[in-house]
């Protein structure tokens, strides 16, 4: 609440800073690589440290030059980020690491604001670099909710799209984790329920059969082993959110406990089916994939034996 309060205040600094210093944020609005956001993210802890050294020492100069310099680097890489042409993997992977890493230095700035040792002459450097460092974990977020939904190439589940379909579902349950760490409520509510989404579509496709018929047993097999761990880590989660968090966590639960039930059975399906396709020379889809899962209602409805919440008697799936 202290850190949202004050980034206000240290916004209007930072415009005005940006205003004076338009050389050296020329890049700004330039797409980033992979590489050069985790460069200019492995810079900006660099000068913090630097910066909290100088505090110390009562250095106001160079105190302020490091905080200059922290800010500048990350609002460049807040800049490049929101006009990045990477992978959605990569987004992912350098957003985590923003979210990180902000949540870190959001402290250091403020213990450093709050404290008798910082030289009058870097108190306004420093807030500016806490207003990009605020900057940069609201960046952080919504790249991770932009680039995690999952949208199938024509709606069809085959290796490619189930990888990255799961690979995003792991960034959200792993951005929803660090948001409960910091008490962050909102964002674990807007991370859950872009997963509980991304179930959707995933489930949908296995309802319906749009699975792509070489890849079914992997596709299947994946879907199964990553549901049955983003259940464990839901479960955990839902004991530590207030009770207005918990009604989405409960959604995404139960879209996961239904995926992997689907899946599970499908697998079951096509692994026999396969079999037997193979001792009597059959081709074609192995029996069993496309269509309702048995079980699964008319509605759309959960698979038999899977009711509201989790299923009756099923503990902890194995991690």
């Amino acid at each position: 609440m202290r850190l949202r309060l004050f980034a206000s205040t240290a916004t209007v600094a930072l415009a005005l800073a940006l205003g004076t210093a338009p050389a050296a944020l020329a890049q700004n609005t330039q797409s980033l690589t992979k590489k050069e956001a985790k460069k200019l993210l492995k810079q900006s802890q660099k000068d913090l440290k630097k910066a909290k050294k100088a505090s110390n020492r009562a250095d106001g100069d160079a105190a302020a030059e490091h905080a200059s310099n922290f800010a500048n680097n990350m609002n460049r890489l807040n800049r490049g980020l929101s006009s990045s042409h990477m992978s959605d993997h990569d987004m992912l992977d350098v957003a985590a690491k923003v979210d990180e890493a902000t949540s870190r230095h959001e402290q250091v700035l403020m213990d450093l604001l709050a404290g008798d040792q910082l030289p009058e002459q870097a108190r306004s450097h420093v807030e500016d670099a806490l207003a990009a460092s605020l900057r940069g974990h609201d960046t952080a977020t919504e790249a991770v909710l932009n680039r995690g939904q999952v949208d199938l190439p024509n709606g069809m589940l085959n290796n490619q799209s189930a990888k990255a379909a799961m690979r995003k579902n792991d960034a959200l349950v792993r951005q929803a984790e660090r948001a409960q760490k910091r008490g962050d409520n909102s964002t674990v509510r807007r991370s859950v329920d872009q997963f509980t989404a991304n179930m959707g579509t995933i489930n949908n496709a296995i309802e319906h059969g749009q699975v792509e018929q070489s890849d079914a047993i992997s596709v299947f097999d994946r879907v199964n082993n990553n549901t049955s761990r983003h259940i464990s880590k839901l479960e955990d989660l839902l004991g530590t959110v207030p009770e207005e968090a918990q009604a989405g966590i409960q959604r995404a639960l139960d879209n996961s406990v239904r995926g992997r039930d689907m899946a599970t059975q499908a697998l079951q399906r096509s692994r026999a089916a396969s079999i037997m396709a193979g001792r009597r020379g059959a081709t074609g889809a192995p029996t069993g994939i496309g269509g309702r899962p048995s079980g699964a209602g008319a509605g759309g409805g959960r698979p038999s034996g899977v009711g509201g919440g989790r299923p009756s008697g099923a503990g902890r799936p194995p991690r």
